[in-house]
């Protein structure tokens, strides 16, 4: 019995549940149901087909058609999966001058996808496989990044593979789209960073190289999630003032490094499309001379569009028309909140006070990944006179959301065994109703 406790560790257990749901996801999710899925599969055709650089991309032409046919609902999606089921790549080209990018990622960031869709294109021209191959590279490098994020976080693996495997987060992870990867990503860059505060990193392992490491891991996602970097100005406590100073430095070059070379590497820098335009230019001076119009537009915001993003983390499935059924989504988020409250908090790894001060640094650094994403969006999506801040969605609090649940205060902290037993049965009914949403999903489909 104890041999088969020590064999099923949680980041086991997490490839024993996230492969056959992520796969049932991609299989049941139709391409172009995740968000913006089309555009990344766009850039995703431009890396592997090697053209970089240039402001004229060329397409096949009816895979660019494809890609252009807008997708608004769960029905246009199934339309669009209808016309290109079998369809193979034309020979006849087209050129798209746009060259749109996707949010703020860079170019490197469509490796994985751009990977497995160029030794797809190696065995099929089916347009609808290649499409798949993309999502493949995405459910690869996500896995493996979560895998590595619960294997080394000192505290919450529960948490981490709670959130690893909401249907929301497997949407992704199963898309073609980067999202999935910044979700895991910011995960294992979390998961790294606590285990250097908590004084469980191997003694000459924290390094300039390490850190650097940690910079450039940030800048494959996108950069407005660069704040966690900070959690580094945190240090093991048998660390003295000059091993803290330098790693304060260390750290802050990272924050550094990490901005200068997303600028170099985004997707914008190398299609040679300008990143800011006049309007955006004109809304970010408007902002900067007077903050309370950010300030503002986040408020009405949050009271307007807060129960949406609470069920979009909790039911939604692509496209805004397609949820699972309330009963599971309450479950769902039910389930997920219990585990995080039972799961070993910060506080079983802290002393309390510098658990009061994780605590606080988290708190602050949510806030700063809040106000850069949604001011982002408000200069650059949100049009001048909209009251609210358009393109917001649940999903972009998945990223910091390992932290921040970390700080919750330790549950029946006095009956560490009663704990353990609720903390099993609500992950075990969690993992059932994410099973539950992908069949449903499949029934619905």
């Amino acid at each position: 019995m104890t041999a088969k406790r020590a064999w099923l560790t949680m980041e086991r257990l997490f490839l024993l549940v996230y492969i056959p749901l992520v796969i049932g996801m991609m299989i049941v999710m139709p391409i172009g149901v995740p968000p913006d899925e089309p555009v990344h599969l766009g850039q995703e055709w431009l890396l592997s087909t090697g053209q970089i650089g240039t402001d004229k991309a060329a397409y096949s032409a009816n895979l660019l058609e494809a890609l252009k046919t807008p997708v608004y609902s769960t029905e246009d999606a199934l339309k669009l999966n209808a016309g290109i089921r079998g369809e193979r790549l034309s020979a006849e080209t087209a050129e798209d001058t746009k060259n749109e990018a996707t949010g703020i990622y860079p170019l490197a960031a469509y490796i994985p996808q751009s990977l497995t869709m160029f030794l797809t294109r190696l065995v099929t021209d089916r347009v609808d496989l290649i499409c798949y191959g993309a999502r493949i590279g995405s459910m690869i490098m996500t896995g493996l990044l979560f895998f590595f994020a619960i294997r080394r976080t000192p505290a919450g693996k529960g948490v981490l593979l709670a959130i690893a495997v909401l249907p929301l987060t497997l949407q992704e992870a199963a898309s073609a789209s980067c999202d999935g990867m910044t979700i895991a990503g910011v995960c294992w860059i979390t998961a790294e960073l606590l285990r250097r505060i908590c004084g469980t990193e191997e003694k000459k392992a924290p390094s300039l190289l390490r850190s650097a490491g940690l910079g450039v891991g940030a800048v494959l996602f996108k950069i407005l999630y660069g704040p966690m970097l900070l959690l580094g100005l945190m240090t093991g406590e048998e660390k003295g003032k000059q091993q803290r100073r330098r790693n304060n430095l260390v750290m802050a070059g990272a924050f550094l490094a990490a901005a200068a070379v997303w600028y170099l590497l985004s997707v914008r820098s190398w299609s040679g499309q300008g990143g800011l335009t006049t309007g955006a230019m004109n809304r970010l001076g408007q902002v900067a001379a007077n903050p309370l119009i950010l300030i503002g537009a986040q408020v009405r915001t949050i009271i307007a569009r807060a129960p949406g993003w609470i069920r979009q983390l909790f039911g939604v499935f692509g496209r805004l028309d397609v949820f699972s059924p309330w009963i599971l989504t309450v479950l769902t988020g039910v389930t997920f909140l219990a585990v995080a409250v039972t799961d070993s908090g910060i506080g079983s790894v802290l002393t309390k006070k510098r658990a009061r001060g994780f605590r606080i640094l988290m708190i602050c650094i949510f806030i700063l990944c809040w106000m850069l994403l949604s001011g982002a969006l408000l200069v650059w999506w949100t049009p001048e006179d909209d009251p609210l801040i358009e393109g917001i969605q649940g999903r972009y609090f998945l990223p910091p959301m390992f932290g921040l649940l970390l700080c919750l205060p330790e549950f029946m902290k006095k009956d560490p065994a009663r704990r353990e037993i609720i903390r099993r049965a609500a992950l075990g009914v969690f993992i059932a109703c994410s099973a539950a949403s992908v069949i449903l999903l499949a029934i619905r489909l």
